[in-house]
């Protein structure tokens, strides 16, 4: 019975709310240039928490505390069950056939109507001492549950905040990991363009060319892998504080 009344308010909750569940779009790192990257700036913790009460997750145990809250006001309410009032209403014509004749007149027929109302009104009173008796106790559970499901939201919240605090200081460290590697990038490509001058005057060997090659390869190949975990990780961030990272 109880699930009933779950999906019930839930559905009564989901047509009366103003707040409607939108899939989290993600930006497009796509169309960022290095440079662009560099100046990513992280929003502040506090705005990507109070963000985050959007969620699907956080959203699905309001509702279940809101329902809980619904049940208890409905518990304390238990008691007009007790007690019961009926009434109705009647309205119609009244229709009377008579048939009348002696000796001395034929058979004749006679027909009368005639309009009635009526109504009745009345109360009463059915108390079940089990449910008497336990109405006290009834109210008293339901607290207890309301309080479970205060929790487990908060129980679900601080989940959210804790993977949010690992994302942050996750990008944040790839951050300056990428700044790094992007000069170190910047330092390579700058040493092969030199080799490749003295290797055009003849100046060094092409085996030393082949070398700030590989070099410069490498830097490149840092400075990719190093975007991509970044990229990974404000992505992540985005949706789980349903946040945009990037301002348009």
């Amino acid at each position: 019975m109880k699930q009933f009344i779950y999906l019930f308010l839930g559905l009564l909750l989901l047509f009366t709310s103003t707040t409607h569940v939108a899939a989290q779009e993600v930006s497009d790192y796509s169309r960022l240039s290095d440079d662009e990257y560099s100046k990513i700036d992280l929003p502040p913790l506090s705005v990507l928490f109070e963000n985050a009460k959007n969620s699907p997750i956080y959203e699905m145990a309001d509702v279940k505390a809101v329902i809980e809250r619904k049940l208890l006001r409905k518990e304390k309410w238990s008691f007009l069950g007790f007690f019961s009032l009926r009434g109705s209403y009647q309205y119609g014509m009244f229709g009377n056939e008579s048939t009348y004749t002696d000796v001395a007149l034929a058979p004749y027929l006679t027909y009368s109507t005639q309009a009635q109302n009526g109504y009745t009104v009345g109360a009463g009173v059915s108390i079940p001492l089990d449910d008497l008796f336990d109405l006290k106790g009834r109210v008293s559970r339901q607290r207890l549950t309301l309080r479970t499901a205060e929790l487990e939201r908060e129980v679900k919240y601080d989940e959210i905040k804790k993977n949010i605090i690992e994302m942050y200081a996750m990008a944040t460290s790839q951050m300056k990991v990428l700044q790094m590697r992007s000069e170190n990038l910047v330092l390579a490509n700058v040493q092969y363009e030199i080799s490749e001058k003295n290797f055009a005057n003849g100046t060094i060997e092409s085996i030393d060319l082949a070398t700030d090659k590989e070099r410069q390869s490498q830097a490149q190949e840092a400075y990719e892998k190093s975007k991509f975990e970044l990229t990974k990780s404000l992505m992540i961030l985005e949706v789980i504080s349903r946040t945009p990272i990037i301002r348009k």
